[in-house]
């Protein structure tokens, strides 16, 4: 897998910040996003957020994910993202699948199953 897909990944997290608006409030989600509620408000509308604001949402998102009930495709995709940051964009796909490549490994000395996410991931990611 190359970096994980950015548009497709904001869009997730947009929709997410929509629903979370809607189950509590404006306020209460830019609180815990850390952005101001005006910010969130215009994310919320289709703004692209700057790499600061990104950042804090995928994080938020990833967080958000797995307390709502676990992780999803695009949540593990958000927290790749975050666990790449600050790698050139050349190399953010070997990372992922070098991080990828150590939690199935793990998997299979351990005897243990696979997520659903891991292996989707996985067959995206390019031999590293």
């Amino acid at each position: 897998m190359a970096a994980p897909d950015r548009r497709s990944l904001v869009e997730a997290i947009r929709e997410a910040v929509k629903l979370a608006i809607e189950a509590t409030s404006l306020r209460a989600v830019a609180r815990a996003v850390d952005m101001s509620p005006m910010g969130l408000k215009h994310f919320a509308a289709g703004t692209q957020p700057y790499s600061a604001t990104f950042r804090k949402l995928t994080a938020w998102y990833a967080v958000h994910q797995a307390e709502a009930g676990g992780f999803s495709v695009d949540s593990v995709r958000g927290a790749l993202v975050l666990l790449t940051d600050g790698l050139p964009e050349s190399a953010r796909g070997r990372a992922t699948a070098a991080v990828l490549d150590v939690i199935l490994k793990l998997h299979g000395e351990l005897r243990t199953r696979p997520p659903a996410w891991l292996t989707t991931l996985r067959a995206e990611a390019p031999d590293a």
